[in-house]
């Protein structure tokens, strides 16, 4: 039971992910990050039930890059921080909202390349293209909202996160 991510590009994906936490404030969100998925690799990231959670996630390799409109600071080091934490050394990426359905233990985030034919998403699998890549800097900064009163317990995955590696560094 979970949040996985599925690479189904023929280039090695790095991802960070935010989940809701009580314990980060004013924004009840924290981030993690960076998981190496290799090429075909399917990755659980966050273990127990998922349903009813809102998950944020931001995906890069070499080419391609999944971004979204909700920015935070994070390193190029495995990370564990709250939303709002930064550094001097860090990049602002912008992550995509994942809402899963209430009823739902298991979510698939499945990252496909533009000339994918897998299009179709799910309530258990969301399907993510990559995102235009554009010279333009973000405008508005949207933010999570605060978490539902009740979810049933689940946890991120701790282990396997390694740090972004210096030839998929893209300049910010």
């Amino acid at each position: 039971m979970g949040l996985l991510f599925r690479n189904s590009t023929n280039s090695t994906v790095y991802v960070a992910y935010a989940y809701q936490n009580s314990d980060c404030r004013p924004i009840t969100y924290a981030k993690i990050g960076w998981f190496r998925l290799d090429p075909g690799q399917l990755r659980e990231v966050w273990s127990g039930f998922a349903g009813g959670r809102t998950f944020f996630y931001y995906a890069e390799s070499d080419r391609l890059v999944w971004t979204g409109p909700y920015f935070t600071q994070v390193p190029f080091q495995a990370f564990h921080w709250c939303w709002n934490v930064g550094c001097t050394t860090c990049r602002n990426v912008g992550m995509n909202r994942v809402d899963v359905g209430n009823f739902v233990f298991n979510h698939t985030v499945n990252l496909i390349g533009i000339g994918s034919s897998q299009r179709k998403s799910s309530e258990n699998v969301t399907i993510a293209l990559p995102t235009n890549p554009t010279n333009k800097k973000p405008v508005p900064r949207q933010m999570p909202t605060t978490m539902p009163k009740k979810l049933r317990k689940g946890c991120p995955v701790l282990k396997n996160r390694v740090n972004f590696p210096l030839k998929v560094r893209r300049q910010t």
